[in-house]
């Protein structure tokens, strides 16, 4: 029996997992009250239930019926999470006790990370070490034919929005949440975020495209340049309008919800020209599909 493990950082369901969600982040400390208070309130003033729970749980419902369509095995997914329950060990248990054979891990970000998709590999590596089974982990998935023409449907949707008069003058600013700068461990990440924008631009056909990043902070430096940043420089030389699209996760999370989007938009009446953020892929039928066929690449002939 095929199991797909679908990770994500985190998904509270609930405002009361967010203080236990944020304390796990810091190692089972409970976060400062001022910071406690500021994280409680962004996730209330979504005024919606966390994105990245609701995607990825719908995701993955999707992507088995999906699979299921196009595989004679018997395929069975399972979402996993490293800071909010269920937990990749947790998962990893169930699964073994509904009898999968073969794990096939896949992250809900494109792009490949030594600290989040590459630790998540290496720990359901780590926990089956001692088991009978195959374990095969969805890298390089990046640039597949169908993830692009997702982004590129959502890319276009957002560019025309923008006044077709404006349209030669517009930016698209593609990001990722920065890192602290260290060639060694950013090489794969930059790479592949470099490799997705400029295939998702070719396929647009839009010239005006830039990779930025955000929410960079703390006393090191980070990747850049900020997308806020790059905002102010793109219209002190002309820009008129923006679009925003995120490609670090598929699916929306508060962060990255408010950073590119809300933050954004302020900066653009600020200065009085266009913003469109582009929708994430999300839970969307094109999504799935896309899902269950980079899946189905992964998969071993019978």
């Amino acid at each position: 029996m095929i199991g797909i493990i679908y990770y994500a950082y985190g998904a509270p369901k609930s405002l009361d997992d967010v203080t236990p969600y944020f304390s796990h982040i810091l190692n089972g400390k409970t976060p400062p009250p001022q910071m406690l208070e500021k994280i409680t309130a962004q996730f209330k003033k979504l005024g919606v239930v966390d994105p990245l729970a609701a995607n990825t749980s719908r995701i993955a419902k999707g992507l088995e019926h999906a699979l299921q369509q196009r595989l004679t095995q018997t395929v069975k997914v399972y979402n996993a999470y490293k800071h909010t329950e269920p937990y990749i060990s947790q998962v990893v248990d169930t699964m073994l006790e509904d009898g999968i054979t073969t794990f096939i891990t896949l992250p809900v970000n494109p792009i490949m990370s030594l600290s989040g998709a590459g630790a998540f590999y290496d720990e359901v590596s780590a926990s089956l070490a001692s088991h009978d089974v195959t374990v095969i982990h969805a890298k390089g998935w990046h640039l597949h034919s169908d993830l692009l023409a997702v982004y590129k449907d959502r890319i276009q949707r957002a560019y025309e929005w923008i006044p077709a008069g404006k349209r030669a003058q517009t930016h698209v600013l593609y990001t990722v949440h920065s890192q602290p700068i260290d060639p060694e461990r950013n090489e794969i990440y930059v790479r592949q975020f470099s490799e997705l924008s400029e295939a998702i631009s070719k396929a647009t056909q839009i010239d005006n495209w830039h990779i930025t990043y955000r929410s960079g902070h703390g006393k090191v430096d980070w990747l850049g340049p900020d997308v806020k940043d790059m905002i102010y420089t793109l219209n002190a030389e002309g820009a008129q309008g923006f679009v925003t699209c995120e490609l670090l996760s598929l699916s929306a999370d508060i962060e990255s919800y408010f950073e590119i989007g809300s933050g954004c938009q302020r900066i653009c009446e600020e200065l009085q020209v266009d913003f469109a953020q582009a929708e994430f892929p999300g839970d969307s039928y094109d999504t799935i599909q896309a899902l269950a066929a980079i899946v189905e690449s992964f998969i071993p002939a019978e």
